[in-house]
């Protein structure tokens, strides 16, 4: 299960970076950048060092949050932004309501 993990956490690396210049995030100043690198980097980390569901599910929503504050303090358009948010939302709540509790036990 673990190598699972590793290559959810690919997946939702790239899946968010490209998403992230899709949206033009390399146009926005550093730390909406850094904002943007952490909301891609804590749900991808947390997949792969917890089985937490709870845990997993809150990443995603520090993540969410995270895009939002850098879309509401952009000065650039950052359109799509969200979008990197919903990679690892549909894993994460995907692969639960598949496995249901199994997975949390891996």
């Amino acid at each position: 299960m673990l190598r699972n993990r590793w290559i959810w956490s690919a997946i939702i690396a790239t899946m968010g970076t490209l998403q992230a210049w899709d949206s033009g995030a390399l146009q926005a100043p550093a730390a909406i950048q850094l904002l943007i690198g952490l909301a891609i980097a804590i749900p991808a980390i947390t997949v792969v060092t917890t089985a937490s569901y709870p845990r997993h599910a809150l990443s995603v929503a520090v993540a969410f949050v995270l895009l939002t504050v850098a879309r509401v303090a952009s000065p650039v358009s950052l359109p799509t932004l969200h979008i990197i948010a919903f990679v690892p939302a549909i894993l994460i709540f995907f692969t639960h309501a598949v496995h249901g509790r199994h997975a949390a036990t891996d």
